[in-house]
């Protein structure tokens, strides 16, 4: 594969070959579809009102779209003036938003629609010099122009001359440009902004294909949000590959997106593929006999058979019955589940596995553009990230800490260059503060983060990532928060999911209170068995001895996890500090 020198560059490239290709974006319950020519055309469009509107080389641009084929021709039109792309999410806590905006000094907004961000963030807007507003609507800010109004005042797209400006400005961008500062989730406080390259993204797509086959004959689907890099990172890889996208906004929709596109490839992060397996587990409760006790016997299989190993007779009773029904909900076309953000549940990992669904599990930090590692052969290893990228290095410090060297990793972050050599060993690997093993073939496992390494009063250390993964593998867990510095023993916060509780309690919906739910006595005798049996694998000093249960009140919207669905550690501290004391009292 010959890179191209930018993503303006392989865009260009991309749509002007004979091979067709087509985006897809779902709007008021339609389809809408853009072939590649229609994309270029629009991409010309938005790049000149960009420019027109003030945008120029060496700004930062904040970002802040639904998913859909606009959020990448806006990135890639913003790149083409020469500026930096800032993404935001738009549930984004207010002093995250804040921050970003005076880290990387943007006074330009891409922006969809005030409806489309938090309540409270709206009164913000006004921080910005200029706001260019995809959604057209009756209420005009003195800082707000529209999309279609600036496109409007374009003319004469596909004459020499605009082609002639268009194609100059691409190829005035240089590889080793920075595309984006993306920040970090900010898991235990501010995040930072990391400043990514075209050489940096464009450099793994090679490896990747190698690992993931794809053709302008396949389809993908997209609904995890695209200012994460992993979902950007993979609408840029699936153009590499002339593959066709549907643009799905929202991922509650998961099952009607996946039947309407049928996709071959869909990624996701752990807790989709955890919902839908919590659905199927639902069904034991619901499902009349006899087919109750096929379905109960079928998920018990899946939970334990090695997927390495070939089907026996039984796997090919309850595929037939059960397992091709499961495959029909995929949309029966998949060849990839690529789940990365966060470590999977490895029963959940085995289950889908052995009920014929690809998962490819994989390992990846913005740092790096995103990915470090993925299964391929090696898919069938529940547990395992995979192997590295070909064109990257990977190793372990004595500290077991994974380190990590190559085109793809990011050269340093944001206003922090004073400090970045200490992200870096001497030899310029990436610390990446995540702790490993290699396995017997070299595929990488991860153990926990180092910098969440907690410490007890008595001087013992406690990884709390794996605890709390072993904790959630009960349905009735939705998040747990292990709770260790400075205190003499270990305990937890539990968060109760209402809808497994109302499911075990066989309560109906409209008689379902979460403070009855949380003093029962058979949910908390079931959670203290769920103790009991984590504490078994654990030392001594990393058992829990006590715990309380709490509602479910986590969300990227109360600042007590990241966008990307991680736990803020030191938030819910905070917030729980009450109920934290309490678990410490003689």
């Amino acid at each position: 594969m010959n890179l191209p020198q930018s993503l303006p560059a392989l865009f260009y490239s991309v749509c002007k070959s004979p091979d067709t290709f087509s985006w897809h974006y779902k709007k008021n319950g339609a389809w809408l579809t853009f072939s590649n020519q229609e994309l270029l055309f629009r991409l010309k469009n938005i790049y000149f009102a960009f420019k027109n509107s003030g945008i120029s080389k060496g700004m930062n641009i904040a970002l802040m779209l639904k998913n859909s084929p606009d959020w990448i021709l806006c990135d890639l039109a913003i790149q083409l003036c020469g500026a930096i792309t800032v993404p935001f999410f738009p549930n984004l806590a207010e002093e995250n938003f804040l921050y970003q905006k005076q880290d990387s000094n943007i006074d330009f907004l891409i922006l969809e629609s005030e409806e489309f961000i938090d309540f409270d963030l709206r009164e913000k807007l006004s921080l910005f010099a200029q706001i260019i507003q995809l959604e057209k609507t009756d209420l005009v800010r003195q800082n707000t122009l529209f999309l279609e109004d600036l496109i409007s005042l374009n003319t004469n797209m596909d004459s020499n001359e605009k082609t002639s400006e268009f194609e100059q400005a691409i190829d005035s961008i240089l590889t080793n440009s920075l595309f984006s500062i993306i920040y970090t989730s900010g898991s235990t406080g501010f995040p930072k902004g990391v400043e990514l390259t075209h050489e940096n993204m464009l450099s793994q797509f090679e490896s990747l294909q190698e690992v993931v086959s794809l053709s302008q004959k396949d389809k993908a689907l997209s609904i995890l949000p695209l200012a994460h890099i992993f979902e950007r990172m993979t609408i840029y890889f699936l153009l590499s590959c002339k593959t066709s996208i549907y643009f799905g906004d929202d991922p509650k929709q998961l099952a009607i997106l996946l039947k309407e596109s049928a996709p071959s490839l869909i990624t996701v992060v752990p807790r989709l593929l955890e919902r839908v397996y919590e659905k199927i587990q639902k069904l034991t409760i619901t499902t009349p006999y006899p087919k109750k006790f096929l379905l109960k016997k079928a998920i018990r299989w899946a939970q334990t058979h090695d997927p390495q190993k070939p089907t026996n007779f039984l796997g090919k009773i309850y595929d037939s019955l059960i397992f091709s029904k499961i495959r029909t909900l995929f949309g029966n076309n998949l060849s990839y589940v690529i789940s990365g953000s966060s470590a999977l549940n490895k029963n959940v990992c085995r289950f889908f596995l052995n009920a014929g669904i690809p998962i490819y599990e994989g390992y990846g930090m913005t740092e790096c553009s995103p990915v470090i590692t993925l299964n391929a052969e090696e898919k069938g290893r529940p547990g395992s990230v995979g192997l590295p990228l070909k064109h990257l290095e990977l190793k372990l410090s004595p500290e077991n800490e994974i380190l990590v060297k190559g085109k793809s990793v990011f050269k340093g972050y944001h206003n922090l260059h004073d400090k970045n050599n200490l992200f870096f060993t001497e030899d310029g690997f990436f610390r990446t503060g995540d702790q490993g093993f290699l396995g017997e073939n070299g595929q990488l496992y991860l153990t926990g983060r180092i910098k969440e390494m907690l410490k007890t009063s008595t001087g013992k250390y406690v990884s709390p990532t794996p605890i709390e993964e072993d904790l959630c593998k009960s349905s009735l867990i939705t998040s747990a928060c292990i709770i260790a510095n400075n205190r003499k023993y270990v305990s937890a916060l539990l968060f109760l999911n209402p809808e497994a509780a109302m499911d075990f309690l066989k309560i109906p919906k409209e008689e379902f209170q979460i403070e009855k739910a949380l003093q029962s006595k058979r949910i908390n005798e079931s959670l203290k068995k769920l103790i009991q049996k984590t504490n078994h694998h654990l030392n001594h000093w990393e058992q829990i001895r006590r715990w309380v249960l709490l509602p479910d009140t986590l969300s990227a919207e109360s600042g007590l996890l990241t966008p990307t669905l991680k736990v803020r550690r030191r938030e819910i501290e905070k917030q729980f500090i009450e109920e934290i004391n309490s678990l410490y009292l003689e």
